[in-house]
C-alpha cells in the first residue's frame, strides 16, 4: 500500500503539544528525573516522541511511503533524539517513487518494541548506555581523521598543527593573505 502525499496526517493532529507532554510524563512517570529533562525538549520533538512512545512511526512530511504521520525536517527531529537527548531512534529505508518517477529510499523513523520496554524499565540506563556508545564512536572516528592527518602531514607536521590550532585565539586570522 503506497500512502499519497496527503494521506499523511501531521503528528500534532493527534499529539498536540501538552497532551504530548502528558503522554511522555505519563510514560516515565516511575523515572522523575527523564520527565524533568523532557521538559525542555522542544515541542515538535516531544510530540514526535509521544507518537514513538506509541509505536508510531514518523516521515518527512510530503514523502510517499507508509508511516504513520508526516513530520517537516522529520530526519532532524529524529537526529536531535537520537543523538542529542540518546533516546533509541531507529530507521528503515523504504524504497518509494519519487515525484520524477525514479525509484529512492526513503527513512521512516520509530522506536523499537524491545527498545520501549527498556525505555520503560529503565531509561537512565539507556540513555548512559547510548551516551557511552556515541563518545565511543566520536573517539573512533577522530581516531580516524588522525590516522588520515598523520599520513597527509607526517608526525611532525600534525603536531605542529596541533599546536596552532591551541594557541589560535577565536575568530578570523588576519594576517593570512
Amino acid at each position: 500500500m503506497t500512502l499519497m502525499k496527503n494521506d499523511l496526517r501531521k503528528v500534532t493532529d493527534d499529539y498536540a503539544p501538552e497532551l504530548a507532554r502528558q503522554k511522555v510524563a505519563t510514560f516515565f512517570e516511575d523515572h522523575p528525573e527523564t520527565v524533568q529533562s523532557i521538559n525542555e525538549l522542544s515541542s515538535t520533538k516531544v510530540c514526535v516522541l509521544a507518537a514513538m512512545l506509541d509505536e508510531k512511526s514518523i516521515t518527512t512530511s510530503g514523502y510517499t511511503i507508509p508511516a504513520d504521520y508526516g513530520v517537516k525536517r522529520a530526519s532532524a527531529v529524529a537526529h536531535a533524539l537520537d543523538k542529542i537527548h540518546s533516546f533509541p531512534i531507529s530507521n528503515r529505508l523504504v524504497e518509494t517513487e519519487s515525484e520524477v518517477g525514479k525509484m529512492t529510499k526513503q527513512s521512516l523513523f520509530y522506536i523499537s518494541h524491545e527498545d520501549l520496554e527498556k525505555l520503560k524499565q529503565d531509561p537512565e540506563s539507556v540513555f548512559k548506555e547510548r551516551h557511552e556508545n556515541a563518545c565511543r564512536t566520536r573517539e573512533s572516528q577522530a581516531q580516524k581523521e588522525m590516522k588520515r592527518l598523520v599520513k597527509e602531514y607526517g608526525q611532525d607536521g600534525v603536531l605542529e598543527l596541533l599546536k596552532n590550532a591551541a594557541n589560535d585565539e577565536a575568530g578570523w586570522d588576519t594576517t593570512a593573505s
